[in-house]
Order: structure tokens, then C-alpha cells, then sequence
């Protein structure tokens, strides 16, 4: 089946460049509140020498403590990748390539950023990447 390429996005205007540079200055203040709070948390939790929560002495279960263990370091793991795709998202506002597509140069659109202000790729080529994800590294064919 052939490609057919989506008509291009609207260019952003200053307002909506400007809502969405805010939007990831909070975003990313708000994953450093969350990140500080994950791993230094209060005074009077037990914390293991990574900064996770001992939670060893919440159960008497090995393998629930490791579970939890586990999934403190997920959803850190989760939130570091996030706050680097919201710092990729400011370099590309720094260097003036934000909202354009990574992939086709196309604009990405203001509805695609705002709903999500980090993406890379127009809708058009977000969706051939999913579609082809780890089967080349070839940007898609623009006929």
C-alpha cells in the first residue's frame, strides 16, 4: 500500500509557542519536585543507600520488598526519560527547530503539542514510526 503524506500542520503562532515553552519549564519543575521527593522523601522514612524506601521493614516478604523495590526504580527510570524528552524539547526551542518535525521538517502542529508538548514528529510520521518501529532506520519515503 502506498504512502500518502498528510496535508502539513499549521506553523505555530508566538501565543502558542510561548503556552507551550511554559508548559515544559513547569513540566520539569515538576519532575524535579517529584524525583526529590521519591528519593530523599521525609527525615523519618528508612531509605536504603540508592535513596529507595526500605521496604523490607513494611513486610516480612522478600519478594514484596523486592517487587516494590522494583517499581520505585521503574518509576524513576519512567520519570528520568521524561524529564530528557522535556530537555530535548528546549534545546529544540533554543536552536528554533521546535515544532518542526524530526523527520520530514513538516511543522508537528499546534493540537499534536499541545497535547503533547515533547513530540518530535508530525502525526503523519509519528504514526509510519509506530507502525515500523525497529524494522529500519530509514525515514519515511516521502512521495
Amino acid at each position: 500500500m502506498p504512502l500518502t503524506r498528510l496535508p502539513p500542520a499549521a506553523e505555530l503562532t508566538a501565543a502558542e509557542r510561548a503556552a507551550l515553552v511554559a508548559r515544559l519549564h513547569e513540566r520539569r519543575t515538576e519532575l524535579a519536585a517529584r524525583v526529590d521527593a521519591r528519593l530523599h522523601g521525609s527525615a523519618e522514612s528508612r531509605r536504603d543507600e540508592a535513596g529507595f524506601e526500605r521496604h523490607s521493614e513494611e513486610t516480612d516478604d522478600d519478594a514484596a520488598a523486592e517487587t516494590s523495590r522494583q517499581a520505585d526504580i521503574h518509576a524513576l527510570n519512567r520519570m528520568a526519560a521524561e524529564v530528557e524528552e522535556v530537555e530535548a524539547a528546549l534545546r529544540r526551542v533554543a536552536d528554533g527547530s521546535y515544532g518542526e518535525c524530526t523527520d520530514c521538517g513538516d511543522p508537528v502542529g499546534a493540537a499534536r503539542l499541545t497535547a503533547y508538548p515533547m513530540a518530535l514528529r508530525c502525526a503523519g510520521c509519528q504514526s509510519y514510526f509506530e507502525t515500523h518501529r525497529g524494522q529500519s532506520s530509514q525515514r519515511r519515503p516521502v512521495p
